[in-house]
């Protein structure tokens, strides 16, 4: 009985003490190795100790730590409670700090992780005995260096002093790195002061059959008979899903349109040709997308009178696009009125996370004086991107194209500011009372 009841009791305590490492999977992003201890009934999770210090070197996470919500110079730490097999907590992965529940065992992990009230991110882990390189990053970021040199617009970058400290500094650190999730953050963490953007690394998604076209990318929302507000969350529906949205729309006779932009990141200019054209009476230029080969034998940004140089798009797939702006000295874009087009007041919401394709569509109504944007400066992330596979799995995002509006400005790294200062919250409630107001005056001058 004896030896019973010691093994029993050395088995608690082995368990109340549980030190374990796991391997976890994402599916919506890079795996990493996670290590986990049990004690009291409580969870802390932490990912490989002082690896956001390892990246950044000791006097840049010191200044991070003091600017930033960032507290841990690890890059992902949770803590929690254990009922049984089940737990649940709060998991802060640099910026963010999110709830999550889940299960743990012997041999795996499972955290599912509150995104918001309708979205959920579910993690799989298996155990490991030891944190093992996932890859030979050296070589990964040789990759990454060559795909760049080769291929991003403005060649003159690639002889910077940033980016030969770039290349140094990823080839200094990439021996520590031990999974694919620290390599992301090591390549953030340096081309954040890059002075372009669409300069990324993300997962490769996994393949799918079937193009789910179910899901829906925009909706309205009536306020009243005379307002509508046009939600679009990105530019990634079909053509045909913003066609019919504009026929609800023409459909009702409203009066004032707000189209809300808020946090909305951008995607492709084939859901947002159809409303331009419905918002438009007459032909505009969007602006135009110099490549590589352009800078090289001009090197200077191109000109109205430059146009003639470049293929014209109007209308056609992101194939065809992406065929045009890589030929010749790239396109520019042109947008022909539809037959019937929006006769009332639009206001366009946006914030600090409206970007890329947003951004023109934003630009070029504010400038035709035929939109008042309402709320915060826009991202300032605007130029054409092209990816690259690395390693089967991992997705090198390079700038092929610049963008520059009709009237000489550049998008990106600046945004656009609003005509109607306003914070992201308050934005519909600001556009609201503007709309209000001269509905007021109106009545008051009839």
């Amino acid at each position: 009985m004896k030896i019973i009841f010691f093994t029993v009791l050395l088995f608690m305590v082995q368990q109340s003490n549980a030190v374990d490492k796991w391997y976890i999977t994402d599916p919506n992003g890079f795996g990493f190795y996670l290590t986990t201890t049990i004690k009291d009934n409580k969870i802390k999770g932490f990912t490989r100790k002082n690896a956001l210090k390892n990246i950044v070197g000791w006097t840049k996470y010191t200044l991070i730590k003091l600017t930033t919500s960032i507290a841990s110079p690890e890059i992902i730490h949770l803590n929690g409670l254990v009922t049984g097999n089940k737990i649940s907590g709060n998991i802060h992965n640099l910026f963010q700090k999110l709830s999550f529940t889940g299960e743990i065992n012997e041999k795996s992990i499972q955290i599912i992780i509150n995104i918001s009230q309708s979205k959920q991110s579910i993690l799989h882990g298996t155990k490991v005995t030891s944190f093992q390189a996932k890859r030979n990053y050296t070589d990964i970021f040789h990759q990454i260096f060559a795909l760049t040199e080769k291929n991003i617009y403005q060649q003159s970058f690639i002889k910077s002093r940033k980016w030969l400290s770039f290349k140094k500094r990823m080839l200094k650190i990439a021996p520590k790195i031990t999974d694919d999730l620290e390599l992301q953050i090591a390549f953030y963490a340096y081309v954040r002061d890059f002075p372009f953007s669409h300069f990324q690394l993300t997962k490769k998604p996994q393949e799918t059959k079937t193009e789910d076209n179910s899901i829906k990318y925009a909706q309205l929302t009536e306020i009243d008979n005379q307002t509508v507000v046009l939600d679009i969350d990105q530019f990634m529906g079909t053509k045909q899903e913003m066609d019919d949205l504009i026929s609800q729309i023409e459909q009702k006779k409203y009066q004032n349109l707000i189209i809300d932009l808020r946090d909305n990141p951008g995607g492709n200019f084939i859901s947002v040709y159809p409303l331009a054209q419905y918002l438009i009476s007459k032909p505009i230029i969007a602006g135009v997308f110099p490549n590589q080969r352009w800078y090289k034998e001009y090197g200077s940004t191109p000109k109205k009178e430059d146009y003639f140089l470049f293929f014209e798009f109007s209308t056609g797939t992101m194939d065809q696009w992406m065929k045009l702006a890589s030929q010749k000295y790239g396109i520019y874009y042109k947008i022909y009125p539809s037959q019937q087009y929006f006769n009332g007041k639009v206001f366009i919401l946006t914030n600090n996370n409206t970007a890329s394709t947003s951004e023109p569509f934003v630009y070029g109504l504010k400038q035709a004086k035929i939109a008042t944007i309402v709320g915060e400066n826009t991202r300032g992330a605007m130029l054409s991107m092209s990816r690259f596979e690395i390693d089967k799995d991992i997705l090198l995002g390079i700038p092929l194209n610049d963008y520059i509006t009709y009237t000489g400005h550049r998008i990106d790294k600046v945004g656009i500011s609003p005509d109607v200062k306003s914070t992201t919250e308050k934005a519909l409630e600001t556009a609201l009372k503007l709309i209000q107001q001269e509905q007021s005056i109106k009545a008051h001058n009839e």
